[in-house]
């Protein structure tokens, strides 16, 4: 099974395992402030545990052999220049390659990929935890950054050797879409998605506001 295939799997798995850890405390919650416990809620609490668990996977667990990685000193490398992959997508237009081909090349497949990942993130952090733009941008930055430590130092020690390659390319791309990811969010909250609809007041079983909103609602009519 291809190793990024099978690092997708087990942070699925993880996702799902968090969540029936989280189950009952996010029932409660729920309860707490909204008066009862919602499927959607419950639904987009689980993806949130699956997509973080999976981000962690793809992005700190070794990709390959850890020995071999070590061997050939494939990972534990530094790479700060940010248009590498330019300059990649120039060479292979001077080798010939066509508009699909540079389109649906390796080195723009890896961007894009670098972005999408993170685009569920900005959309988290601004649509779920109410963060402003520039907030869930600095976060998103600071995770992205922390990762690519990770990446170098081999999960600190964990592995004899750095796993991954350190890319400041792989930051920007998640900087990236961490940011378009935050622009997008108020439109979830728009549309009343599940967790990013602001839903304040709490509601009883039926659905309707409790005593003390009715209370409050008279005093803003006048009686």
């Amino acid at each position: 099974m291809n190793e990024l295939l099978r690092l997708a799997l087990v942070g699925i798995a993880g996702g799902l395992g968090v969540f029936a850890v989280i189950l009952l405390p996010a029932m409660w919650l729920q309860r707490r402030r909204f008066g009862r416990v919602r499927l959607s809620r419950l639904t987009g609490v689980l993806v949130i545990c699956v997509y973080t668990m999976s981000l962690a996977g793809l992005t700190i667990a070794p990709a390959y052999d850890v020995a071999t990685t070590c061997r050939s000193r494939s990972g534990g490398a530094l790479r700060l220049d940010p248009f590498h992959t330019v300059a990649e997508l120039l060479g292979l237009q001077r080798g010939g390659a066509g508009l699909l081909e540079l389109a649906t090349s390796f080195p723009v497949l890896q961007l894009l990929m670098n972005m999408a990942l993170f685009l569920p993130l900005g959309l988290i952090l601004r649509g779920v935890f109410r963060q402003d733009t520039t907030t869930s941008l600095a976060l998103a930055v600071l995770l992205s950054a922390l990762i690519e430590i990770t990446q170098y130092t081999g999960a600190f020690g964990l592995y004899p050797c750095g796993v991954r390659i350190a890319d400041i390319e792989d930051l920007l791309a998640n900087a990236v879409g961490a940011w378009i990811g935050a622009l997008l969010a108020p439109l979830l909250t728009r549309w009343r998605v599940p967790l990013f609809a602001r839903e304040d007041r709490r509601q009883d079983r039926d659905g309707r506001a409790d005593g003390t909103d009715e209370v409050k609602n008279l005093f803003r009519r006048g009686f």
